[in-house]
Formats: structure tokens, C-alpha cells, sequence
């Protein structure tokens, strides 16, 4: 293993320990899956980059990099739609008062 997948890998595992770190200290449903979705997207990207590093081929690279953007598009979306189904059940705390409030517009 060449030193930049272990550096894109080390990284790939600091971001994902911190997704975890943050599921367990956050104390309300919104900011636990917002410190998951954020850190767990980029820790998999990472691993995907460190792949790529590694293997060093080419349909093996497309296939990783069409992974990472699928996983890019597709967890922030599902993130945001349970973020506004527990939003709207109105079982959530919001820790801070808010301006305006786009979802009771919907």
C-alpha cells in the first residue's frame, strides 16, 4: 500500500469514528442525524478515494467514483426527508428559536 490510501484511509476512519461520536453526544433526533449524514458521506467518499488510490484500475476506479457520487447525492436527500417526517410529527425540540420556519409553509 502506497502512503496516500493509507492517508486517504486514516482520514476515511477519523470521519466515520466522528459520525459515531456524534450520534452518541448530540442530544436531540436533528443534530445527531446531521453529524452522521455529514461525517459517515465524507468518511465513505474517503474510502472510496482510498480505493481508487489502491487499486489503480481503471473500471475499478469509475465504479467507486459512480459509488461515492450516487452515496454524495443519495444520503443528504434521505437525511433531509426523515429530518422533516420527524419535524412534522412534531415530536422534535428545537433547540433554537427560530426566525422562520419554511416547513409549516408545506
Amino acid at each position: 500500500m502506497n502512503p496516500l490510501t493509507l492517508i486517504l484511509f486514516l482520514i476515511g476512519v477519523i470521519l466515520t469514528l466522528l459520525a459515531a461520536v456524534g450520534s452518541l453526544k448530540f442530544p436531540d433526533t436533528l443534530t445527531r442525524m446531521a453529524a452522521v449524514t455529514k461525517a459517515s458521506t465524507a468518511g465513505v467518499v474517503f474510502f472510496c478515494l482510498a480505493a481508487i488510490s489502491h487499486f489503480q484500475d481503471l473500471e475499478s476506479s469509475l465504479m467507486l467514483a459512480a459509488a461515492a457520487a450516487i452515496l454524495c447525492m443519495g444520503i443528504p436527500i434521505s437525511s433531509y426527508l426523515i429530518g422533516r417526517a420527524r419535524v412534522r410529527m412534531d415530536k422534535a425540540k428545537h433547540p433554537l428559536v427560530l426566525k422562520r420556519d419554511d416547513l409549516s409553509v408545506d
